[in-house]
């Protein structure tokens, strides 16, 4: 395991972990070590994603949900995340737990096949997720060090060059994971459904998790894990210098149109058509299209 340097085409490098060939950020080498070794509890419940696709959001949904009120602790996910977190604090936490990772469903912890915790999963259209996951890892100076514009950015992520590699592959592999292991409690969810009907999908989350909340408690979570709510909560959680929020920048669908250039969406689309061949998933890229 060692800290890498990926080039991009002009030169820019991003600072990542690499670990057994995949990419990781740049956290402790033992976190990411020891995650598959983690000790899961059958009450947990493990959010899983794609990075910039709506986990943040989901994690502080899921916490009212489970805790029956609007008033649950200001935490950042991070204090929870399974490739981040040591097993001795994670310990410390109270059940119902409301665990989250990045990494494959096989890099989860072994534990997953014994105690069988819910897992809810959400997937987010990937020109959204690249303007989103460059914004992160280009404000995040700490962590990726990295200065290079958007065009060479999009180069690394479609050529999974980023941490947590491949969209793609991260997505086509859910996918079978949902098709082919009933077994395992899985909720398949995307971020373009809850930023349209997020009552309704609330509601969604709430039977899966099976806790009984009213309809008015929906719409108080809907109201309370708003954009500019949350960013007003938690904002201040990896601020930059100026007090700006590196977690909550936008949080809109469609938002890939200020940044890809016709170009881009052109050679992007190319891409995607050859590498989701066969594929069953859908998504949205704007709420004034048809879903492609």
């Amino acid at each position: 395991m060692s800290v890498v340097e990926i080039p991009d085409g002009a030169g820019n490098h991003l600072r990542l972990v690499e670990f057994n060939g995949k990419l990781y950020p740049n956290f402790p080498i033992e976190s990411i070590t020891n995650m598959k070794s983690l000790k899961l509890r059958e009450d947990d419940v493990i959010i899983s994603a794609y990075s910039k696709s709506g986990t943040h959001w989901l994690f502080e949904i899921c916490r009212m949900l489970l805790a029956g009120r609007l008033d649950v602790e200001v935490i950042s996910k991070l204090n929870l995340m399974i490739e981040l977190v040591a097993q001795d604090v994670l310990d410390q936490i109270e059940s119902p737990r409301v665990l989250n990772s990045h990494v494959a469903f096989s890099d989860l912890p072994t534990d997953l096949a014994v105690k069988k915790p819910k897992i809810i999963y959400i997937r987010r259209n990937p020109k959204d997720v690249a303007v989103s996951f460059y914004n992160h890892s280009y404000k995040l100076k700490e962590f990726y060090d990295y200065n290079g514009e958007f065009k060479d950015y999009l180069e690394l992520f479609v050529n999974g060059k980023v941490d947590y590699n491949s969209w793609f592959d991260k997505v086509l592999d859910w996918e079978k994971v949902i098709d082919n292991n009933t077994e395992y409690s899985i909720l398949d969810l995307t971020y373009e459904d809850l930023k349209a009907d997020p009552i309704a999908e609330i509601r969604k989350i709430s039977d899966f998790l099976q806790v009984k909340r009213n309809e008015e408690f929906i719409k108080e979570i809907c109201d309370a894990c708003s954009f500019s709510k949350m960013q007003q909560r938690k904002g201040h959680i990896m601020a930059d210098g100026s007090g700006q929020s590196n977690i909550y920048r936008k949080g809109e669908v469609g938002d890939w149109k200020n940044w890809f250039t016709v170009a881009q969406n052109e050679w992007f689309d190319r891409i995607y058509s050859e590498k989701m061949a066969g594929s069953k998933l859908k998504f949205r890229y704007s709420f004034d299209e048809d879903e492609k």
